[in-house]
């Protein structure tokens, strides 16, 4: 069985759980994937604790920042946002990843939004 989970804190009112463990019985897959409270304290320990069982992790806050130090490698545009939202573990390797940019950019191409002519400026606030 392959194992995966999102880590925060708080953590109990993730939806992500029931959405992981949907998807992976359509699929047929023999996955898990849990809910972990876990702080920045902790992080550390949670990590060095996973076996080759973990495929990956979806991080939440507080974690998106205090996870940096602790990766082997880091995909360039989580570099540039100082801020990882998802783990791939492979060969005893930590790889991060932030898929929030995609994602959000994603759901305003959906929703129609598109930039005013001549550009425009936006502000985001936060890692998360």
């Amino acid at each position: 069985m392959r194992r995966a989970a999102v880590l925060g804190k708080p953590i109990r009112h993730s939806l992500s759980p029931l959405l992981h463990r949907t998807a992976y019985a359509a699929l047929g897959l023999d996955w898990r994937y849990d809910a972990v409270e876990c702080d920045e304290s902790a992080l550390a320990d949670v990590l060095a604790g996973l076996d080759d069982s973990w495929v990956g992790l979806s991080l939440t806050m507080p974690l998106k920042e205090a996870v940096l130090p602790l990766l082997d490698e880091v995909a360039p545009e989580a570099d540039v946002l100082s801020a990882v939202n998802t783990v791939l573990l492979r060969e005893g390797r930590r790889y991060g990843l932030n898929t929030d940019v995609d994602g959000l950019a994603a759901a305003l191409r959906e929703a129609g939004a598109v930039p005013p002519a001549g550009g425009g400026t936006a502000v985001v606030l936060g890692a998360g």
